[in-house]
């Protein structure tokens, strides 16, 4: 256990925790597995039901491949793993197929090539399927759209691939790292540690990013000159220049943590303990810590802009930490399963017909959690990341 953090990782769910100033604290009460399963059930049964003609899993043009990849990937792990013969994921994996480009990606015309890519990658190793020709030419296409710019503050950064370099970002390439490294592609690979670098200019962290911008909280950014919380030092990309310092939040630090660890930076380097400093200091569930509290232009709270997206972060990177029970500054013992889970399962909705349960952020549609598909995948990852941890 690590003492100089703000926070302790127990190795075993059943032991006392420790405060800080020695005392006992019993550990916080947890879900039972078959809780957890009964909701991923409810869960796969809803996005089954949305299965499309197409192979689709959401009706309708926008985010139709990317969804129906995560919902693929989603379903495709355990618990209750659905292979790649079931006739409905079949027809999931054909449909991805036919976006399979000339130039190695997997994409739209009008869509997010880096993304969908990714997730092409992502869904080859869920699924155990995919030639190896085509999984390096998506490994390629993904390479050739890095940053390779050394002059530039963004490079090893990689963006959607579709607005040129210069637009790179953290969750681009978060997804990136994961799908690379999950397809193969070591994290001693050269390129792989050029992306390291950038993570780091998106990481409020002052011993490692030398940016004007930089406060020194430890959390993560969305880029190294643009936060989606507040805050740009670049007015080309559009984003409310509220300030030049800009403000770490808390879907970004888990992605960046998430990052490191698939870089196989080590948990007890400088650069995981300060953003985990940040979110254990950040630690809650009724919104994406950081994000500005107010109201958006249409009237929604934009502190619960990428709140879902936000919980399947926290769920993955905590699994990832092998954390269990959490000690806050003031001593109090928590747990993220338990505290987690009773989030997601009070934010469940019935399906129509009794079709089992599905997920939506009703307060903030941005980043496409309006879709019901979309959030309804971030919390079947969620909830099998917590029943791994248990």
């Amino acid at each position: 256990m690590l003492r100089t953090l703000t926070f302790s990782l127990l190795m075993s769910v059943g032991a006392v925790a420790y405060a800080a100033d020695g005392a006992a604290a019993v550990a916080p009460a947890l879900p039972t597995k078959a809780e957890v399963e009964a909701l991923i059930t409810k869960g796969q049964a809803w996005l089954m039901s949305q299965a499309q003609p197409s192979g689709a899993f959401v009706p309708g043009k926008r985010y139709t491949l990317g969804i129906s990849q995560l919902a693929v990937e989603a379903m495709a792990s355990e618990p209750f793993a659905i292979p790649a013969t079931d006739p409905v994921i079949a027809k999931a994996l054909a449909f991805q197929t036919s976006f399979l480009q000339k130039d190695g990606g997997c994409y739209e015309p009008e869509g997010t090539p880096n993304y969908t890519t990714s997730l092409a990658l992502k869904v080859f190793a869920a699924t155990k399927t995919g030639d190896a020709a085509t999984i390096q030419k998506a490994q390629n296409y993904l390479f050739g759209i890095q940053n390779v710019d050394a002059a530039s503050n963004s490079n090893g950064g990689i963006g959607y691939g579709s607005k040129g370099a210069g637009f790179e970002d953290l969750s681009n390439t978060a997804f990136a790292l994961e799908a690379l490294k999950a397809s193969g592609v070591p994290a001693s690979d050269a390129r792989m540690q050029s992306a390291l670098k950038f993570l780091e200019k998106c990481q409020n962290l002052s011993s490692v990013n030398k940016l004007p911008w930089v406060t020194g909280d430890g959390g993560g950014v969305y880029a190294p000159d643009e936060s989606k919380a507040g805050g740009s030092v670049n007015p080309d990309k559009g984003s409310p220049q509220e300030s030049t310092k800009l403000v770490s939040y808390g879907s970004m630090t888990y992605a960046l943590i998430s990052s490191y660890l698939t870089l196989d930076v080590p948990k007890n380097d400088p650069r995981v303990q300060a953003a985990l400093a940040w979110v254990t200091k950040n630690y809650q569930f009724d919104a994406n810590p950081g994000m500005p509290v107010g109201a958006d232009k249409n009237g929604k709270p934009r502190e619960k802009q990428g709140l879902f997206y936000y919980y399947a972060a926290m769920a993955k990177t905590f699994d990832l930490l092998d954390a269990q029970a959490l000690t806050m500054a003031d001593g109090k013992q928590v747990d993220w399963r338990m505290d987690l889970f009773k989030t997601i399962k009070s934010k469940a909705m019935h399906g129509e017909g009794g079709k089992g349960m599905f997920w939506v952020n009703p307060d903030a549609e941005r980043w496409g959690e309006g879709f019901p598909h979309l959030t309804t995948c971030y919390m079947l990852m969620a909830l099998k990341r917590i029943h791994a941890s248990l």
